[in-house]
Order: structure tokens, then C-alpha cells, then sequence
């Protein structure tokens, strides 16, 4: 790493060495030790350990600023720390640092900075010797194991302090004398996510801070106000944010010290009203945020007073605030940063705070009741604007690109904008956001919008009504990572056009009208990494023919793709695999099943068949996998239950024959302790927003973190799951503890095994519409979560045991048409449950059946009977007419129906669809039906 150097002789010129990010360990000191007149030396993120500082360093006597952050230091000697004379600034954090050694002598050390952040300190009795760095100005302890009550003496003697960062520790409480042992010269203190929940006494050590200048409490358990810190003349920035905040917002608003430039009270459970011109005396504020969690909080303010005040940032989410006050705001002039989501304004887009304010770059409306969109006359600088979430029925403004051409983020969703997508937008050359999903939006594209947004990042335009032919020769959105334009009206085939977006991550055009082959080039696109097609007429073979390195999700269910899947494609990547609905046939390629990640395997109505998990890895991942109405024909191998963390499992509508495998409890369906956890279901909505509240007020505000980061990275994982007799979405957190087991309509045969008992974390069975024998065993009773049992059309017999009325979970029971007998346990849970759940079993008895278990002897025909009989007969005959008369009009009311709902099923709509799929179920219970008959 150093053969540059021919000698070190040289270093003793160098001033600066930065050996940042390698792999020194102590052996570098000695040489580092000739560079006497070194200043400055970075070494963070090396190998160095042990005791700080080696005495090699201390002959470097004139360094000023030393960082050894982010490596393995383990022992502070402040002893050693007073050879460097002329050191100011040390930074050890990210180290192991839980102890010092104190100097037997006076300290002649300057240093002014020390950084002992994210060690493993946890009482103050581990800094010994820290006092007698009397110069020290700046002490950062951030992310240390500091608990319990702040309380120490050790800060007494600096004198000179006037930054303490004790943020993300432990500490509960603050000791009343805080402000005696703390040096009155602090002017910031940082506590920002602890645990501290204080009573107004617990505030009285900070307030005796008198030149406090920054405090910062946000993010703890705080529940009263600090009345006392108006006491602090000096304070100019104050947090509280994320607590549990209640009480007289107003009085303790109004108490405040009048030099205050920063108030942060977002987050908090205030309720009532906050009258703003309680800030009257305020004179300097420049950034207020106020928001409640409970959104019980109504911001009032009178029409006739202004504030002396210009504010820069100003933050009144969810306050209840409506248009009628907003007047404070009118001589307002220097606002660069405007959040008014979650309130109740109505009415027309404020265009004059627009207007008044030249410097404005972020304005956020979302989650109010505005009516109409009205744009400025002239043009303006605004960068980021959010209108989503409103009752908007206008049109978008054709010149919105000629007023904003300085836009990066644009979101318009959930209105109900109607017309076409200006043209104009194709001028905002700036463009990286675009969300105008969930409208009444028709028409094509623009073609300059395509050609023209060079640097757009994300565009969004799910559910509206856009249609036409989509990515011709001329788009050029050459930065796209993200594209949502699923639940549209666009046709046609993908052109070529999207290949220039050569960093587009995920593609989501499902529930469209494409058609035609996919093209090839679509699995060679090298940084997709989600890929949902679903929901079109897309056909031909499976578009991936080879490897595809970065995909982890791909969705092209409910198309026409038809043929086998090679058997050596390779996913290393993939997490998600969905085909349901097609016309896939042949076996599943043990490949599959080799990706590491695999998490979700959907193959549900296709044509598979052969034996299934020729070539399973003990290591799979896989959580969900459905294999619902395909053609296998094989036993279920006792091979499946290596498939450890398989949680969902749905083999039915197959011809499985054989007896059930008794192993399902290897499986997490059965594991004891479920700890498991799916990375894919971690829910990221569009997030965009909270990330610019975070953003400090820039003149160029940077959006490419955001979208990376904040713009739905992650799609939400959901799992349809036929439970309770109709299909459940699951998603989030409800999917990690969602287990399921359908093994119904196929041909298995023998008992059910007693072992289905140990399957503790199963939420749903279903056993139905097969050949099962024997007695339902005791052990289901064991099953204290289940919610749903169905062991219907099964040739099971004996009693049903009474102690499934132990099931207090169950919502559903389902053991119709069997051959069980005797009398129905009607008692505990199961007196919830009507005739339905035990019909067509001929020897049932009892409750809730209206059979008696008494046995009643059957009377025989007698001459009346008969001759009732010949009298029917006779008014059979005279009804003739009658019946003749019903056929007709039956027939009549047949076709006209059907013509009627025949044009209804022409139209392409979420109804027909559903329309479809009600048939496809009834297709499926008549091929349960015809299935029964094999038991026979």
C-alpha cells in the first residue's frame, strides 16, 4: 500500500496525510512518526486497536486535527493525550472505547474538539481524567450505552464547554442539579432520541443553562411542556418533536424567549386550539413546524393581526387549518419551504402565497379538500409541488411547463384531473418526479413529454385512463429508474423507445391492453429489478431465456404466455416469482428452487405437471408456494417438507393421489418459535415526501437521494390465499404470521394423519374434495389458531369429537358431505355454526340440524295417500296450458339476458373480469365434482 514511497524521510515536509479507508493496523505508526510536521491526519476506517494514543504518535508534535474514527481503540490515556500540544480536534467514534486513564499531572492539551460517539461507554465514571481538559469546547458522546439518570460531575471543571451531544443514549430522567455540575458556558445541548420522559421539575436542571443558545429533546417521552425554558434569553433554536407533547400550546408558546429563530413542536398529542399570534413577541423566527399525531389540534389565528416575523419554513400539518386562516400568512414574503398537507382548506390553489413569495420552493397541499387548480400568471421558481389527495376535477393548465419550468417533483394523484397530460411538462428540463396516478387522465402521451424530460427519475401514472401505443423511437427518458402504468388503456407491444432508459429498476404495466409477442430485448435490460406485467393479452414463450442477475420480482400472471420454462434459467436474485394464469406447461425447472432469496413461487393455474422439487435446497428461502390447478399426477414426496420456511402451501386442484405426508410440521407451518421474517414485505409507500421534510432549506435542493431511497424501493409483497371459503390478501406484517395448508380437490386417499396437530402456527386447512377415510382425528384440537377448516366431500366416518368446540379461533368449519353419524357436539365455539357445516352427512344428529337423535319409525302408505295421488295426476293434466305458457316465457327472458349480459362482458372492465374469474371458480367446483367420483 505504500510502495509509492521510495523514503519515508519525506513525510517529514507533509502537513496532511489522509490514509482513510484501508487496512493499516498499528504497524503504520513508527513510519508515520518521521512526519513531523504534520497538521492534519486521517486514518478512519483502518485496523489500528489497543490503547490510544501510541507513544510513536506523540512525537507529532505540532498536529492540530487527528482522525482515527471507525476503528478498533479500546482505551483512552489522557495521560498520553497531553504530548499533543497542539492537537484541537480528535475524532475516536466508531470505536470500542470503555475507559480512560486520568493525567497525574496538570494538562497543558489544547484540544478543543473530542468525538467519542457510537462507543460502548455506559457511566461517566469511564471518562476519568476528562476534566482535566480544560480547554475543550466541543464533547460529542452520541450513541453511547448511557442509561438511566443524567447525573454526573465529571463536566463540572470544563469550563470552557460549549457543546454536549448526548443523542441517541439511554437516559430516562435528568438530575435537578443537571445545571449545577454542567458548565454554564454550554450554548447547545443535544438530547435528541433517548428515553427521557420528564415532570416540569425534571426540566429545572436545563433551564438553569442560561446561556443555552440550542437545545434539542426531540424524540422522547415527553408529555409536559417545559414552561421554565423562557428563562433561557438566549435560546434560538429549540426541538421537541416526536414526543407525546399535551397541554396549553398557547400559554407555553406565548412564554417563550422572543430571539427564538427555530421551533419545532412536530409529532406531538396536542389537542384544542393554538392561537398563532401567541408568537406575537417573537421577532426572529425564521423556521415554525407544528403537527399533532392525534390530529386533534385546530390552529386559529385573528384576521387583523400580522406577525413581525418572516418565516423561511413553516410546517402545519394536520392542525385542522382551514382557508379562512390563512391571513396571517398574506404579508408573508421570504417562504422557501410551505407544508399545509393533512388540513381542511378548500377551495381554489392558493396562487398568491405562490405570488407573494419569489424564493418559494416547496410547496406541499396534499390530504386537503382544494376544488380547483389555478396557476400563477407569471413564471416561477417552485421546485417541488404536491396537490395529491384533493377533489380536483379541473383539467391540468396546457402552460403549467411555461409558469414551472423549474419543477423536480410534481405530485397530482388522487384527484380527479381530466384531459390529457400537457404537452408544456416536456419544457420542465428539470423533471424527476412525476405522479399523477389515480385520476380521470385519457388521451396519448405527449411526444415531447417523452422526448423532452430527459432527467425524469420516476413517472407514475397508475389508474387513469391513458391509452395508445406507449415508448416509440423518440423517447428519450434516458434517467428513468421507476415507470407505473399499470390500470390504463394502453395497447399494442413494447417498443424500442424503452431501452434507452438503461437505469430503469422497475416496470410495472399491468392490467393493460398489450398484446402480441414480449420482446426479447425486455431480458436484457441489466439493471431491472422489479418487472409486473400482469392483467394483459401478452402471449408467447417465457421472456427470460437466459440469466437475469439483478431481477427479484417478476409478476406476468394473467396473460397468454404459454411453453416450458428452460431448464437452465438462472434468477440468483430473484425473491418473487409469479405466473399464475397462464398457459405454462411441462415440469417446474429445479433452478427455481435454487435461487437463494426465492421467498414467493406462484404457478397457480397452469398446465405444470411431472414431479414437483426434483432439486430442493435445504437452504430455500421459500415462504409462499402455490401450485393450485395444474396437472401433477405424482404422490406428494416427503421431500417437500425440506422446504423449512414454507408458511403458505397450496397444492390443490391437481390429481395428488396417495395419503397425506405426515412431516407438513417440519415446516414453518409447525415451527414452535416463528421468527421469521419476510424481506420482501416490508411495506415502502411513497415515502417522498417525508424525505423533503427532512431536507434543510437549500437553494439547490437534491432530489436523487429521495428517489432512490424514499420512492418505494421495496414493493409491497401481497399474497392471495383461498381461506374461509374466499380468497384473503395478505400483505405486511399479517404475511409473516398468515400460515396456510390447502390440499383440497385431488385424489389422496388413507387417513388423516394424526401428526397434523403439531402444526402450531396454521391458520387455515383445507382438506376437502378428496378420498380421506377414517375419523377426524383428536389431535386437530390442538390447533389453537385456526380460523378456517374445511375436510368437506371426504368419505370420513365415526363422530365428530367434541373437542373441536375447543377452537375458539375458528371462523369457519366446513365437514359437509362425509359420512359421519351420530350426535352434533353443540356446545363451546361450535354453537356458532349453522346446518350448512354438517349437511350431507345422513346419520348427523342434533342442534343445530332440525334431526332428532331419537329414532322415529316410519309410517306406512295408507289408502288416503293413494288416492291424493290419483287427484294430482288429474291436476296435472288440466295444467297443461300453463306450463306450456311458463317455457315460453322462460325462454324469452333467457335470451334477452344473455344478449344483455354478453355486450356487458364485451366491455373490458374490473366487472367482467371479476365476472370471469366467479366462472372460473364454478368450472373449478364442477371439476371438484366429477373428481368425487374417482373416490368411487
Amino acid at each position: 500500500m505504500l510502495s509509492g514511497y521510495k523514503s519515508f524521510a519525506t513525510l517529514e515536509k507533509l502537513t496532511t496525510i489522509d490514509f482513510s479507508h484501508n487496512m493499516f493496523d498499528n504497524s503504520i505508526v513508527p513510519f508515520l512518526s518521521a512526519a513531523t510536521s504534520l497538521r492534519t491526519l486521517h486514518l478512519e476506517s483502518n485496523y489500528m486497536e489497543g490503547v490510544f494514543p501510541p507513544q510513536e504518535l506523540t512525537n507529532m508534535t505540532k498536529l492540530r486535527v487527528l482522525n482515527l474514527k471507525d476503528n478498533s481503540f479500546s482505551f483512552l490515556s489522557v495521560q498520553g493525550l497531553t504530548e499533543f500540544r497542539e492537537l484541537e480536534v480528535l475524532d475516536l467514534s466508531f470505536n470500542g472505547v470503555n475507559d480512560s486513564e486520568a493525567s497525574h499531572r496538570s494538562s497543558t492539551a489544547k484540544l478543543k474538539t473530542l468525538d467519542l460517539s457510537f462507543n460502548p461507554l455506559s457511566d461517566f465514571s469511564q471518562l476519568k481524567g476528562l476534566e482535566s481538559l480544560r480547554e475543550l469546547a466541543v464533547l460529542k458522546l452520541r450513541g453511547n450505552k448511557f442509561n438511566h439518570t443524567l447525573s454526573t460531575h465529571v463536566l463540572k471543571a470544563l469550563k470552557k464547554l460549549q457543546e454536549l451531544d448526548l443523542s441517541d443514549n439511554r437516559f430516562t430522567n435528568l438530575d435537578h442539579g443537571l445545571g449545577l455540575v454542567i458548565p454554564t458556558s454550554l450554548q447547545v445541548l443535544d438530547l435528541k432520541r433517548n428515553q427521557l420522559s420528564l415532570a416540569q421539575e425534571g426540566y429545572l436542571g436545563i433551564c438553569r443553562l442560561v446561556n443555552l443558545m440550542e437545545l434539542d429533546l426531540s424524540s422522547n417521552a415527553l408529555t409536559s411542556l417545559p414552561y421554565c425554558l423562557g428563562n433561557l434569553t438566549h435560546l434560538r433554536t429549540l426541538d421537541l418533536s416526536n414526543n407525546t407533547l399535551n397541554g396549553n400550546l398557547s400559554a407555553f408558546a406565548s412564554g417563550l424567549p422572543p430571539v427564538l429563530e427555530y421551533l419545532s413542536l412536530l409529532d406531538n398529542n396536542f389537542t384544542g386550539s393554538f392561537l398563532f399570534n401567541s408568537l406575537v413577541n417573537q421577532t426572529r423566527l425564521t423556521v415554525f413546524k407544528l403537527s399533532s399525531k392525534v390530529g386533534m389540534i385546530e390552529v386559529q389565528t385573528e384576521n387583523s393581526w400580522a406577525p413581525l416575523f418572516q418565516l423561511k419554513i413553516l410546517h402545519l400539518s394536520n392542525c385542522n387549518l382551514g382557508s379562512t386562516t390563512l391571513g396571517f400568512l398574506v404579508d408573508q414574503y421570504d417562504l422557501c419551504f410551505v407544508d399545509l398537507s393533512h388540513n381542511k382548506l378548500t377551495g381554489t390553489f392558493p396562487t398568491w402565497l405562490v405570488k407573494n413569495n419569489t424564493r418559494l420552493q416547496t410547496i406541499l397541499l396534499g390530504r386537503n379538500s382544494l376544488t380547483k387548480l389555478q396557476l400563477p400568471m407569471r413564471v416561477h421558481g417552485l421546485q417541488v409541488l404536491d396537490i395529491s389527495s384533493n377533489m380536483i376535477y379541473d383539467s391540468i393548465q396546457e402552460d403549467i411547463g411555461v409558469v414551472f419550468p423549474g419543477l423536480r417533483f410534481i405530485n397530482f394523484s388522487s384527484n380527479h384531473f381530466q384531459g390529457t397530460i400537457p404537452s408544456s411538462i416536456g419544457k420542465m428540463k428539470s423533471l424527476q418526479v412525476l405522479d399523477m396516478s389515480s385520476n380521470d387522465l385519457y388521451g396519448q402521451l405527449p411526444r415531447t413529454f417523452l422526448s423532452g424530460c430527459s432527467s425524469l427519475k420516476v413517472l407514475k401514472l397508475s389508474n387513469n385512463q391513458l391509452q395508445g401505443t406507449i415508448f416509440l423511437k423518440h423517447a428519450n427518458l434516458t434517467g428513468l429508474v421507476g415507470l407505473f402504468l399499470d390500470g390504463n388503456n394502453f395497447t399494442g407491444s413494447l417498443e424500442k423507445g424503452l431501452l434507452k432508459s438503461k437505469n430503469l429498476t422497475l416496470l410495472d404495466i399491468s392490467d393493460n391492453r398489450f398484446s402480441g409477442m414480449l420482446p426479447l430485448w425486455i431480458g436484457r435490460m441489466s439493471s431491472l429489478t422489479y418487472l409486473y406485467m400482469s392483467g394483459n393479452q401478452l402471449k408467447g414463450p417465457f421472456p427470460f431465456q437466459r440469466q437475469s442477475p439483478w431481477l427479484e420480482v417478476m409478476d406476468i400472471s394473467h396473460n397468454s404466455f404459454s411453453g416450458s420454462i428452460p431448464k437452465d434459467v438462472d434468477f440468483p436474485s430473484l425473491r418473487e416469482l409469479r405466473l399464475q394464469s397462464n398457459e405454462f406447461m411441462g415440469s417446474i425447472p429445479g433452478n427455481l428452487f435454487k435461487a437463494a432469496g426465492l421467498e414467493v413461487l406462484d404457478l397457480r393455474n397452469n398446465n405444470f405437471s411431472g414431479k414437483i422439487l426434483n432439486a430442493i435446497d435445504k437452504t430455500s428461502k421459500l415462504r409462499v408456494l402455490l401450485l393450485r390447478n395444474n396437472s401433477f399426477q405424482s404422490y406428494i414426496p416427503e421431500k417437500i417438507c425440506q422446504l423449512s420456511e414454507v408458511g403458505l402451501l397450496d397444492l390443490s386442484h391437481n390429481k395428488f393421489r396417495g395419503s397425506i405426508p405426515s412431516c407438513f410440521s417440519k415446516m414453518s407451518l409447525g415451527a414452535e418459535n416463528n421468527d421469521r421474517v419476510m424481506s420482501l414485505v416490508a411495506d415502502f409507500d411513497f415515502s417522498y415526501i417525508t424525505f423533503l421534510r427532512h431536507c434543510q432549506y437549500s437553494s439547490h435542493l437534491n432530489l436523487d437521494d429521495g428517489v432512490r431511497n424514499g420512492y418505494q424501493p421495496k414493493p409491497a409483497t401481497i399474497v392471495d390465499f383461498l381461506t374461509k371459503s374466499r380468497y384473503e390478501a395478505y400483505q405486511g406484517d399479517i404475511l409473516n404470521y398468515m400460515h396456510g395448508l390447502d390440499l383440497s380437490s385431488n385424489e389422496l386417499s388413507g387417513e388423516i394423519p394424526v401428526e397434523i396437530g403439531d402444526l402450531q402456527n396454521i391458520r387455515s386447512l383445507n382438506l376437502s374434495s378428496n378420498c380421506l377415510t377414517g375419523s377426524i382425528p383428536d389431535s386437530i384440537s390442538k390447533l389453537k389458531g385456526l380460523e378456517s377448516l374445511d375436510l368437506s366431500n371426504n368419505k370420513l366416518d365415526g363422530s365428530i369429537p367434541p373437542v373441536l368446540a375447543d377452537l375458539n379461533s375458528l371462523g369457519y368449519l366446513n365437514i359437509s358431505f362425509n359420512n359421519l353419524s351420530g350426535e352434533i357436539p353443540f356446545k363451546g365455539h361450535l354453537v356458532t355454526f349453522d346446518e350448512k357445516s354438517y349437511i350431507g352427512n345422513a346419520h348427523l344428529c342434533g342442534l343445530p340440524t332440525n334431526k332428532s337423535c331419537i329414532s322415529l319409525r316410519v309410517p306406512e302408505p295408507s289408502v288416503t295417500s293413494q288416492t291424493n295421488e290419483e287427484d294430482s295426476e288429474e291436476e296435472e293434466e288440466g295444467d297443461v296450458i300453463d306450463i306450456v305458457w311458463f317455457y315460453w316465457t322462460c325462454a324469452s327472458v333467457y335470451i334477452s339476458t344473455s344478449l344483455a349480459l354478453f355486450a356487458f362482458l364485451c366491455i373490458d372492465t374490473r366487472w367482467s373480469r371479476e365476472w370471469f374469474y366467479r366462472v372460473d371458480q364454478s368450472v373449478s367446483h364442477l371439476q371438484r365434482f366429477k373428481r368425487s367420483h374417482v373416490c368411487n
